[in-house]
């Protein structure tokens, strides 16, 4: 496939300067893909966290022998298709949401809309997105999650990725009264080096806790990482030329790997038709849905119901029990709960070795059961409803203690069910969920689902409580266990409780939080363990001269400009934006923005070692960035430490994003043993 691809205008936004870059980081996931990379091959690597329950579905057939040769299975998508086809629209402030969803509803194409905080916006004042989306709903759209501050979630330690991905689920359900499965990374950052494929692992963990399991994303991302969520391919993006589009949407189609693991196409993934950030018009979204809608036996849904379909795909189990003359008892067995499921759509039963006139009824006492009215050779297709008993939320409601601890704002969750009064609290080993039912009607069917980041065990994933009659109360626990070492604890941890239950005949769901300060990184990071002289403009900087004078033994004590403004060193520095107690420790703050290009950085410590060791130095960008250990240069990555003091300078040179740059926040450092490339916690770093 041609490698083609344009560049978008720049955008007037000072934090998000980054589309170029992304054009052509986007561009090359999705070749790698096209390329043949192998994909993830096991589909299950975890078995799902979640409840199910059975049904029962009598076939009537036309005489004995067919109710003999009928074969049952679950269709591997809704209502036999061939493929399932949807859009993924990313963010809430920039883009034109609303018109896109026009342009959709006209060609009968769905999809769902990866939103950020409902009031975030990178740079002008908190607004409110809640109206917008609630019309980004019309004509079968679902919302997923793009994190409540769109960062690069990567940069983060393991509690904030918690509180980014829970905390914009929980945000856009409270608001929206919808249930919410599916999340899309901001800046498409899954797996930067040079943590590479351990800061994936961690995220994708972070949001199982979090209730996701759905992705949309390329599946380039995982061809070494056994995947335990439903994923849906996506397409090269809106700035892509058409040719390069129709013809992926031509590869997707006829992939027999894609089709056997991820049977979507996705349209991606802003909705920047005629606005600054894209110089296409509608005319050309127009085209692209039309190549979509004229797609042969596809399912137009969004991803929301998609995941829902292919989780139930893949767990749900079907055994043809009993034929008593010609009525053949089927046993739909292992069905994920709409609960957790969080989409009512139906699961479609395939019967086959007869012919469609030779089923005569199917009944299913406990849900209703529809015949397709759809063609096919040799196979009669069913779709049976969940039980009766399985509903989803019509209300959904977030109780945050203290008051907007997640960093969403002041939000309009509304008042769901002020007759439930509860907390929730973190007290030394456990979580404390109390709840008093002040209705006049019972709350029954209480099911918690107890929310944890990943640096703690949660021995009782899915807990049901005692039915509640008005004016009685409850208490219920967890033990919050470690897991894991001391970093999966660094700064503040977030915990949640997720209830849903039956207030009379009202099915609801409500989310308690609260928080813990948790571990404190000490002087073995790095992240405080630096001064900082810049920044520097790069046509300003000469990196072979400040190399010789640090081999020299002399650092630059400071940097004067061409129109001698004078910069000094400074201790843990604080340039940008991006939240300092979020960062991962294992990064020096640079410029503290996550915009496109940086300019230079050098940053200094005193290293302490408390013997003579050889060491390995990972950096970020080592093909461009230069470390020195008391003076010597640093050699693919082979060092020395002495006993006592030693000088480190890292020379963090001025880039614009590329493949090759993909963060320029800040410095990632890990001082580690060259066998094990584990870091030494017996190190220390001090400013000077």
């Amino acid at each position: 496939m041609p490698t083609a691809s344009h560049s978008i205008p720049a955008t007037d936004s000072r934090h998000f300067q980054s589309q170029p870059f992304l054009t052509s980081f986007i561009f090359a996931c999705v070749i790698a893909a096209l390329q043949g990379r192998s994909l993830a091959a096991d589909e299950y690597p975890v078995k799902p966290r979640l409840e199910t329950y059975d049904q029962a579905v009598v076939f009537e057939f036309a005489n004995e022998d067919a109710a003999a040769r009928a074969e049952f299975a679950v269709a591997p998508l809704f209502d036999g298709h061939y493929r399932a086809v949807s859009c993924r629209w990313d963010d809430n402030w920039t883009s034109d949401n609303p018109q896109t969803r026009e342009v959709m509803e006209r060609h009968g194409i769905k999809g769902t809309w990866y939103l950020n905080g409902p009031n975030f916006s990178p740079d002008h004042p908190r607004g409110d997105y809640t109206e917008i989306a609630r019309q980004l709903l019309s004509g079968d759209n679902s919302v997923g999650g793009h994190s409540l501050t769109h960062p690069y979630l990567t940069y983060f330690h393991s509690n904030r990725m918690f509180a980014e991905t829970a905390g914009v689920r929980m945000a856009w359900e409270a608001v929206l009264d919808r249930p919410v499965c599916s999340y899309a990374y901001s800046f498409i950052d899954l797996r930067p080096q040079p943590e590479d494929k351990a800061v994936l692992t961690r995220s994708l963990a972070t949001l199982d806790r979090a209730g996701i399991y759905h992705l949309a994303t390329y599946v380039s991302f995982f061809h070494d990482v056994p995947l335990a969520f439903e994923l849906s391919p996506i397409l090269p993006p809106e700035n892509s030329p058409l040719d390069v589009f129709q013809r992926s949407v031509d590869w997707a189609y006829e992939s027999e790997e894609l089709s056997s693991k991820w049977p979507m196409i996705s349209n991606s993934m802003h909705a920047w038709y005629n606005t600054e950030r894209l110089h296409y018009g509608y005319d050309e979204l127009e085209r692209r849905l039309q190549t979509l809608a004229s797609l042969d036996d596809v399912w137009h849904c969004n991803q929301n119901q998609y995941a829902a379909y292919r989780r139930q795909y893949r767990c749900t189990t079907l055994t043809k029990k009993r034929v008593k003359g010609k009525k053949v008892v089927v046993v739909v067995e292992h069905r994920p709960s709409v609960v957790d499921l969080n989409d009512m759509v139906p699961l479609t039963i395939d019967v086959s070795h007869v012919e469609p006139e030779e089923v005569l009824t199917v009944q299913c006492e406990d849900a209703a059961v529809v015949r397709s009215t759809r063609a096919t050779d040799g196979h009669s297709l069913v779709q049976l409803e969940h039980s009766h008993s399985q509903r989803l939320p019509s209300q959904i409601g977030l109780r945050e203690s203290p008051p907007d601890s997640l960093g969403l704002g002041k939000i309009d969750t509304g008042e769901e069910f002020p007759q439930l009064v509860g907390s929730l609290d973190a007290e030394d080993d456990s979580l404390q969920l109390t709840l008093t039912n002040n209705a006049s009607v019972p709350l029954t069917n209480v099911r918690i689902t107890w929310r944890t980041p990943i640096g703690w065990t949660t021995p009782q994933f899915i807990e049901r409580v005692q039915d509640l009659a008005g004016t009685e109360s409850f208490e219920a626990s967890q033990p919050l266990v470690p897991q894991g070492s001391e970093e999966a604890r660094f700064g503040v941890n977030h915990f949640v409780a997720q209830l849903d239950f039956d207030l009379g005949d009202e099915h609801g769901r409500l989310y308690f939080t609260c928080q813990q300060q948790g571990a404190e990184p000490g002087n073995s990071w790095p992240l405080d363990g630096f001064s900082v002289l810049g920044p520097i403009p790069n046509g300003q900087f000469n990196l072979e001269e400040t190399a010789e004078q640090i081999q020299g033994g002399t650092c630059p004590s400071k940097w004067s400009s061409e129109n001698g403004e004078a910069l000094t060193w400074r201790p843990q520095a604080r340039d940008g934006y991006v939240n300092h107690e979020w960062l991962n420790p294992e990064y020096i703050r640079t410029m503290g923005t996550w915009d496109a290009e940086s300019e230079t950085y050098l940053l200094r410590s005193r290293v302490h070692s408390p013997d003579n060791r050889s060491v390995r130095v990972i950096v970020s960008h080592p093909q461009l960035s230069k470390v020195f250990i008391n003076g010597q240069l640093v050699v693919d990555g082979q060092a020395s430490l002495e006993s006592g003091d030693n000088d480190l300078v890292i020379v963090y040179p001025g880039a614009r994003m590329s493949m090759e740059t993909t963060r320029l926040v800040a410095c990632f450092l890990r001082i580690a043993n060259p066998e094990s490339g584990e870091r030494f916690s017996d190190i220390r770093y001090k400013p000077y």
